[in-house]
């Protein structure tokens, strides 16, 4: 699997990002262990989760996760709609609180990738 954004995407991500920051008071130091894999059970971490996840429109208001959106995307970045599916099987599941299930599904989907896009 090979994982590309779009100079565009890689932008709007950036902003995203920042309005995150900005909404939720998230510590800088946690996004950048997130981006490497060291996910810390922080609560303003998975509130930065949720937030960017709005954004892209992977997940709703109410925290629950856009199925077809993240098939659609994920699929693309990634240039391989099966497996994009497998990790959407294996990754996207409802959780507790809509911090929660943004944290779990890109804790899972970071470990079950090689390449990585980072959302964080």
């Amino acid at each position: 699997m090979s994982a590309a954004l779009t100079d565009e995407q890689v932008q709007k991500l950036k902003s995203y990002h920042r309005d995150c920051v900005a909404e939720t008071g998230v510590d800088n130091e946690l996004v950048t262990k997130a981006r490497k894999g060291e996910f810390s059970d922080d609560q303003k971490l998975k509130d930065h989760l949720f937030c960017v996840a709005k954004k892209i429109g992977i997940m709703n208001d109410a925290g629950e996760i856009q199925k077809e959106i993240l098939k659609t995307k994920l699929g693309a970045a990634i240039n391989d709609e099966a497996a994009a599916q497998k990790l959407i099987e294996e990754c996207a599941i409802q959780k507790g609180t809509p911090g929660e299930t943004a944290f779990e599904t890109v804790q899972c989907y970071y470990r079950k990738t090689p390449t990585h896009i980072s959302i964080v």
